[in-house]
């Protein structure tokens, strides 16, 4: 799943009505091999595209594509996007970080699809082009259902939490809005 956080922002991990989220749906789908979404927040545009290649014992191999840009001028807002993988209970997950600071991936098992990697590829600009920079990190969590996982995320964000692209002064976070 998906959670994003515009700086001086509101944490959002659903889009529901009345909730400020200006316009999200599906722009094109299949129901089944792949799908196209847009979510329209303060300015910010996310798209996810997810395609399914056929395959496999479990039915295939999953990508999963997500893009965001910032409608109209200006200076973008510092934007985190958290990425969450989760077994339900019912499996068990394992990152796998690259040089001990980069997470690569998750590793698991789950009864359903036995044992599975989720890769992560470096953000890149535009049309491919550029390396963006990324912080990565995670959150290992025992948490009650999903439907408590943005309170959890919302509280191990604290404010000594620091964003230093390479080359830029440092920003600190202050406090995310509910």
């Amino acid at each position: 799943g998906l959670m994003w956080l515009q700086h001086g922002g509101n944490l959002r991990h659903t889009t529901e009505q009345n909730d400020g989220v200006s316009r999200y749906g599906g722009l094109m789908h299949d129901g089944e091999n792949f799908g196209v979404q847009e979510i329209r927040d303060e300015g910010l545009v996310l798209r996810t595209e997810f395609v399914k290649q056929p395959g496999g014992d479990h039915g295939g191999d999953w990508s999963w594509r997500v893009t965001a840009k910032m409608e109209g001028k200006g200076p973008a807002p510092l934007l985190s996007l958290f990425f969450y993988v989760a077994t339900d209970g019912q499996g068990t997950l394992r990152p796998v970080l690259e040089n001990r600071t980069r997470l690569a991936a998750v590793a698991g098992t789950a009864e359903e699809l036995g044992d599975f990697t989720l890769t992560f590829l470096p953000p890149t600009g535009e049309d491919g082009e550029g390396t963006k920079y990324a912080s990565y990190n995670f959150l290992a969590a025992e948490i009650p259902g999903l439907h408590r996982l943005t309170d959890l995320v919302r509280q191990s964000l604290r404010e000594s939490s620091v964003f230093s692209p390479p080359g830029r002064p440092r920003r600190r976070f202050f406090g995310v809005s509910s």
